[in-house]
């Protein structure tokens, strides 16, 4: 089965499909959030002939920013980083490597951009991303006030 990665832009015929799969993963309200800090956000959808089978969104932010804290400054710049604001693959999808193309893809695009590290958050539910995440060389960092794990990678 071909998999292929591609950036999606609202409108578009693939947004639509790509919704409907992030609905299906309880994550729709996710994608199309705009906070006043992001200063570009990216959307990925796994297509294969017929569906979109997994997505990935990822926003571009100075890092602690959403904290309102006092940028760490490097080189004579804001330490920037990649944080993941929804990702999924389709449960009959998944164990495909799919969605270790969309974080690799991710974590292009976030060096491609300067960010010093990527960072997301999953509930403690989360256990597929968990060992995904482990996989790919993350450090883990619990997260007492929403019952998650932070997930952190410097590039």
């Amino acid at each position: 089965m071909a998999i292929q990665i591609l950036t999606i832009t609202a409108p578009a015929d693939k947004y639509d499909e790509l919704l409907i799969t992030a609905d299906r993963l309880d994550q729709a309200k996710y994608i199309s959030v705009v906070r006043d800090h992001y200063e570009t956000w990216t959307l990925l959808g796994a297509f294969d002939a017929h569906q979109c089978v997994g997505f990935l969104r990822f926003v571009i932010q100075i890092l602690g920013a959403e904290e309102g804290r006092t940028p760490i400054v490097q080189n004579n710049r804001p330490l920037r980083e990649g944080y993941v604001e929804a990702f999924g693959v389709l449960p009959e999808y998944r164990h495909q490597g799919i969605g270790q193309c969309l974080q690799e893809r991710a974590i292009e695009r976030c060096k491609e951009q300067g960010c010093f590290q990527i960072r997301s958050r999953s509930p403690v539910t989360s256990v597929e991303n968990y060992a995904l995440k482990i996989k790919m060389g993350y450090a883990i960092h619990p997260d007492h006030e929403h019952d998650a794990y932070y997930f952190i990678k410097t590039l």
